[in-house]
């Protein structure tokens, strides 16, 4: 994709280039983010400028729908088809075979049948199956957890963990990102096997599963022999909440009515409200989901494991360390994802709650990449992090503490409920505040009888926040992305516009000029 984006956007291309193409281009994004449906945005648009004919405007689906994608998907979807038909004269009725057999993506088989339900073998080996990656691939790393520090109270409602890992060689600049290989808990493990025990399914925790190619490529990681165990606990996500998808495959092993009823219900474009009903609002996973059809699950093999089933994915956490302090280690900050829903069993993030689990000498695979931000070297910086959102500028404080006789220049917005219960890195805070003189402004929303935030406390230095905006400062904002950034941008504003004394129109072009010239600068995560 990059190659053809590099091709597309040389500035030679004639404008007519494209003109015997006719195209449509369907975008799938998360409108929680600030750059929504970024790249087919641009794709679209330069597509157009080159000639092509649109042949239906573009579709913009977004995750964060009541229904999801498919809100977006399934219309857009019909009416590409219906418009293909009439423009180029060609039939498209369904060719899909008529007994609707499942496309299996691979080959599974059964290299041992497996006889016991034990998961003592599974807790004692403590085999990593992504360890081989580190033999091949340069940017992979094994690092050793040497400390799991609570930063929250033991009264707080939230878990906030400080985590160090040591691994030998490790170079990054603030603002990076790692990326962290998880594993599901051994009790989810033994909830799984229970299920399929439970329905008959013979499929043990020392079963040995062997991957081969069929209608996509093998992951590297599944390219050996493994035990089903092993898959199930560091492979498939068992927190993934089922799709759609799902639905269907479920439908085509179901021999019972009213179970297949009901999975053809949600897998049907007019049964996406009751599925999200289902999954989404109780946020329901795949092992409730198998529970809740046993006569279905009953039906189970490998090879349709292997279909309903998600990888898990890799998690991104911002580096809050530097390694000019903390030599061939980082640490990251990470909030502990707990909460309820309507059902019994409390939710929780699978990364998150691994990672608060690990203890001293524990392993744990992961690589680095660079981060969005792009920090400044001698220009005024104004840094908004509330909650684990202070993580990036840490590790800049601690980076520019090394090498800066003062970080007078710099100013911080930190927020959180309350001082005494989770202000993360405090010592560290206080410390370069008073030999380093950054200038370090707290909200804690909870200390008080009106709730007080980042952008109140940005109001309140508004003075401060512009002088650094006349001396050519850029602004940084890292955190949550449900209201604070937007919050935190309607304030810039208003403090561009009062400070400034400025229309609220200029105001904004003000605002909207920072962000372009990437002087404002935002990573925020859902």
């Amino acid at each position: 994709m990059r190659q053809f984006w590099r091709l597309l956007l040389r500035k030679n291309l004639p404008t007519n280039m494209l003109q015997d193409l006719k195209y449509s281009v369907l975008g799938l994004g998360d409108s929680s983010y600030q750059k929504f449906n970024f790249a087919a945005k641009k794709l679209n648009k330069r597509l157009a400028q080159l000639g092509g004919k649109e042949l239906l405007p573009i579709g913009l689906a977004d995750d964060q729908h009541n229904l999801g994608i498919d809100a977006i998907v399934d219309p857009w979807v019909k009416k590409l088809w219906e418009v293909v038909e009439n423009v180029f004269n060609v039939s498209v009725e369904d060719k899909v075979d008529k007994e609707n057999s499942i496309i299996e993506r691979y080959d599974i088989a059964v290299v041992e049948k497996g006889q016991t339900s034990s998961m003592d073998n599974l807790c004692q080996s403590r085999n990593n199956i992504y360890a081989e990656e580190a033999l091949i691939k340069d940017e992979v790393r094994i690092g050793t957890v040497v400390e799991n520090k609570k930063t929250t109270s033991e009264d707080h409602f939230q878990d906030v963990r400080l985590i160090q890992i040591q691994a030998n060689g490790v170079e990054y600049q603030p603002g990076d990102v790692v990326y962290v290989r998880p594993k599901n808990s051994v009790e989810q493990v033994r909830h799984f096997f229970d299920i399929l025990h439970e329905h008959n399914v013979k499929l043990f925790p020392d079963t040995v599963i062997q991957v081969s190619q069929r209608e996509i490529k093998v992951p590297f990681v599944l390219k050996r022999s493994l035990t089903l165990g092993e898959i199930v606990e560091q492979y498939w996500d068992l927190n993934f909440k089922p799709r759609r998808s799902t639905m269907y495959t479920l439908s085509l092993i179901s021999e019972n009515e009213l179970e297949k009823e009901k999975l053809c219900e949600f897998s049907s474009p007019t049964g996406q409200e009751e599925l999200y009903d289902y999954i989404n609002r109780p946020r329901r996973n795949i092992l409730e989901l198998l529970a809740d059809f046993p006569h279905t699950t009953s039906k189970l093999n490998a090879r349709v494991l292997f279909e309903i089933m998600s990888p898990v994915k890799p998690r991104a956490y911002s580096i809050a360390s530097s390694s000019k302090t903390t030599p061939n280690a980082i640490q990251i900050l990470v909030a502990v994802v707990r909460y309820k829903t309507r059902l019994l069993e409390p939710r929780f993030g699978l990364c998150s709650q691994w990672l608060a689990g690990l203890k001293s000498n524990d392993k744990v695979v992961f690589w680095l990449q660079k981060g969005t931000f792009q920090f400044t070297k001698d220009k005024p910086m104004i840094l908004i992090g509330p909650g684990t959102g202070l993580a990036p500028f840490r590790s800049l404080f601690l980076e520019r503490a090394i090498t800066n006789k003062s970080l007078k220049d710099y100013v911080l917005f930190f927020g959180c409920r309350n001082k005494e219960k989770d202000y993360h890195c405090k010592d560290d805070l206080e410390r370069l505040s008073k030999q380093k003189d950054l200038k370090v402004f707290c909200a804690f929303s909870r200390d008080q009888e009106n709730k007080v935030y980042v952008q109140h406390i940005i109001r309140q230095q508004r003075e401060l926040c512009w002088q650094f905006l006349r001396d050519g400062g850029n602004i940084y904002l890292a955190g949550n992305s449900k209201n604070m950034p937007n919050d935190v941008r309607d304030e810039f504003v208003c403090l561009a516009k009062e400070t400034g004394e400025m229309s609220k129109e200029e105001a904004e072009v003000f605002i909207g000029h920072l962000e372009k010239s990437n002087r404002y600068q935002c990573e925020t995560w859902g």
